[in-house]
């Protein structure tokens, strides 16, 4: 089935890659001048919704979802995720930056976020969204591979959106030592993800776990998981079931 489901994805992004990529750049303005076609800037929330698209047509088996988190979601995972404005924060899988503009919003410096994506016109539309930020192209599931040296040890919190839950037990070892390579004595990891059922095998793993909260407003919902490594507790920010936004 993955096979079949790469083959599909390939075929789709070869018949609307550079329709969405023009798409992307400009709107047909119809009805200007005689029907002569004038392109003008696309507004800013539909341009991210092609670009997360075409991400997934590129990439369908490294992300979690066809489209951008709802505010539902993107709530529950930045008001948990900011614990103090001068913590580091890597998030991986940024993507268009909707969690990472909240967690802006939320008092988070944006000099002090690390930004993973695999996507190239994700990556550029990052920079340019959050000049300020570190920006990395590359995959994220080998983190400490991509973040500078500089950084290791010091962040505060990893804040992941990648499909971890279909690695392999080995994948998913190597990811929670990487991140928490990267992490200082109170890091932890923070998975959202689309399924009840916790992302990453603690008992395997030597990891301890918390669910943080569930967003019932996004489609389909979205679970927001804690990570330490086993022995230590896991701080509980803002929990609770969240409805629609």
């Amino acid at each position: 089935m993955p096979a079949e489901r790469q083959s599909l994805a390939r075929r789709l992004q070869r018949a609307t890659a550079l329709p969405l990529r023009r798409a992307v750049a400009t709107w047909p303005d119809y009805g200007r001048g005689g029907g002569t076609a004038k392109p003008i800037a696309m507004p800013t929330q539909t341009r991210e919704r092609l670009l997360f698209v075409r991400r997934w047509l590129a990439h369908p088996l490294r992300v979690g979802a066809m489209l951008p988190s709802s505010p539902a979601l993107v709530d529950l995972v930045a008001r948990n995720a900011a614990r103090a404005g001068d913590e580091a924060i890597l998030e991986l899988g940024a993507g268009t930056g909707t969690i990472t503009a909240a967690l802006v919003a939320r008092g988070v410096r944006e000099e002090r976020l690390l930004l993973v994506e695999l996507d190239d016109d994700m990556a550029d539309w990052l920079r340019r969204r959050f000049p300020a930020a570190t920006v990395i192209r590359g995959n994220a599931s080998r983190p400490a591979e991509l973040v500078p040296t500089a950084w290791h040890g010091r962040i505060g919190t990893v804040l992941s959106g990648i499909p971890v839950l279909r690695f392999s037990l080995a994948d998913q070892r190597t990811f929670v030592m990487q991140c928490f390579a990267l992490t200082g004595p109170q890091g932890r990891l923070l998975q959202y993800s689309y399924s009840p059922v916790a992302p990453l095998p603690v008992r395997q793993l030597g990891l301890a776990r918390q669910r943080l909260g569930v967003a019932l407003g996004n489609l389909p919902p979205g679970f927001l998981w804690c990570f330490t490594p086993a022995g230590e507790v896991p701080t509980k920010v803002a929990a609770g079931r969240e409805g629609s936004a």
